[in-house]
């Protein structure tokens, strides 16, 4: 019959409990990975524009999949471009008028509701567009 170390079992309780240990770590950083990339959904939302409109020197979208969080009140899901943000309002007019935009994937950045009632457009990253 084979001789059993003695030793043994404290290595392999040791082994465990590093192998325990590093699965707690990646389990926190995976929440805190999932906890930071649900905050960033609340003021962005990536989708298609389904509709555009001018009003005075703004440009109103929406999207397929509706505004962020922060812009659930906007009125019907209009979100607004500044019209202060002349290089973002040619940007989608470009995309809208060429007949892309509907096939384009966009990821939109607001800043709320301001005093006009609508969701502010502050930045729109192109994920396939161009």
């Amino acid at each position: 019959m084979k001789r059993i170390s003695k030793n043994k079992p404290l290595i392999l309780l040791r082994l465990h409990f590093v192998v325990r240990s590093q699965y707690l770590s990646a389990l926190l950083a995976a929440s805190m990975l999932a906890a930071t990339s649900a905050l960033a959904a609340d003021t962005n939302q990536s989708g298609h524009i389904t509709r555009v409109t001018y009003f005075a020197n703004t440009l109103m979208i929406m999207l397929d999949v509706g505004p962020p969080t922060n812009c659930a009140a906007t009125p019907f899901g209009w979100m607004m471009v500044p019209a202060s943000n002349t290089p973002m309002i040619a940007f989608v007019s470009g995309l809208w008028f060429r007949g892309d935009a509907a096939a384009k994937s966009l990821v939109v950045y607001t800043s709320g509701i301001d005093g006009s009632g609508y969701c502010q457009i502050n930045q729109i990253d192109t994920e396939s567009a161009g």
